[in-house]
């Protein structure tokens, strides 16, 4: 029987992970030990064959690595943030970090939920009324209309008319609206987010956070494996895993080879472009003073700031922006009732 597969992980529930497992770590509790609570915890829910497997991992192997890994609902990034952390001997603060950052996250999606359920609530109920005043309510004013005896071929007819058809036109444009809402939703769901992703991407402000977040996740990496003396080619090799677009895993990789031919890492940097311009002459300063470890730090805190408020702006006008479409449906349903309304009593008059 094939095995039924995990569904994620929420993002509030991995930095709950996170946070109790780096205070395991703290308080001297052996892993394997601290993974068996886990796994009781969640004994009763639908990831309870997934933390099994963790501690499986962790009593078997010694790994947490292998266990989150082998759990298959965690995001890729964790995974391999927890990898980089077993390997530099930092596994506690790579947690704290990793709970810290997905309870941002976690915010920030639940901001975005709101922005956007709010308005696309209202744009559900109001296609609900135009359908009822187009389909129902409009015919009956035409009814009206003709029963007076005037027949349509005059201005209030031509009145009567445009107002149903502006009535259809609102209503087409909500449910074409609320289609692509829902296609959109589906596409995300079954696998497509790479597909979304490169889509938006061609718009400048999220292909602009995006190179922002993968210098941040660039600096991340090789500021901690370096700070546990590991090499850096062995965090070169990690950054491509961390990364969700295709284009900025290729600048990684060219990062990669430059280095391994030349040896000379900030002028990879500077050929790769992973990094702003000003950004780029600080690493150099900071590569030649022997303190590439800090300056990459000082880089991560930087891009993660940005990142931060990148991600706020684009929230901030989410909601705006569909306020504006509910607004414009709204302004039609109004007109194609009181364009009937007005040549009727033009018709009387």
């Amino acid at each position: 029987m094939k095995e039924k597969k995990t569904k994620d992980l929420p993002s509030v529930e991995v930095s709950l992970f996170c946070q109790q497992t780096a205070m395991l770590l703290k308080a001297g509790i052996p892993l394997y030990g601290g993974m068996e609570v886990l796994y009781q915890n969640y004994k009763d829910t639908s990831y309870s064959a997934a933390f099994q497997k963790i501690y499986e991992g962790v009593r078997d192997g010694g790994s947490l690595y292998e266990g989150v890994k082998s759990a298959g609902f965690f995001p890729k990034y964790m995974v391999h943030m927890i990898r980089a952390g077993e390997t530099s001997g930092e596994l506690d603060q790579v947690l704290e970090s990793l709970g810290d950052y997905y309870d941002r996250e976690s915010r920030m999606q639940a901001a975005i939920r709101s922005a956007v359920a709010y308005p696309l609530i209202l744009v559900i109920i109001m296609t609900a009324v135009t359908a009822v005043l187009v389909l129902k309510v409009l015919p009956v004013f035409k009814e009206v209309f003709l029963s007076l005896g005037t027949g349509l071929g005059g201005t209030e007819g031509a009145v009567l008319s445009g107002g149903m058809v502006l009535g259809r036109i609102v209503l087409a444009a909500a449910a074409v609206l609320l289609i692509l809402t829902l296609a959109l939703f589906f596409i995300w769901r079954t696998g497509g987010k790479q597909i979304l992703l490169n889509a938006v991407r061609m718009l400048p402000p999220v292909r602009r956070l995006l190179d922002k977040q993968t210098a941040q996740r660039f600096a991340d990496v090789i500021a901690m494996v370096l700070n546990s003396g590991y090499p850096l080619e062995h965090a070169l090799e990690l950054i491509p895993d961390l990364l969700p677009d295709k284009r900025n895993i290729r600048k990684v990789e060219n990062c990669r080879e430059l280095v391994e031919k030349d040896g000379d890492f900030a002028a990879a940097i500077g050929k790769t472009e992973i990094f702003e311009p000003l950004h780029q002459k600080m690493i150099r300063v900071g590569v030649e003073a022997g303190q590439t470890d800090r300056v990459m730090e000082r880089m991560a805190g930087i891009y993660g700031m940005e990142v931060d408020e990148g991600i706020h702006r684009m929230v901030s006008w989410i909601e705006p922006a569909l306020v504006a479409v509910l607004t414009l449906i709204i302004g039609g349903i109004l007109l194609s009732v009181m364009l009937p309304l007005v040549s009727i009593m033009m018709s009387i008059g």
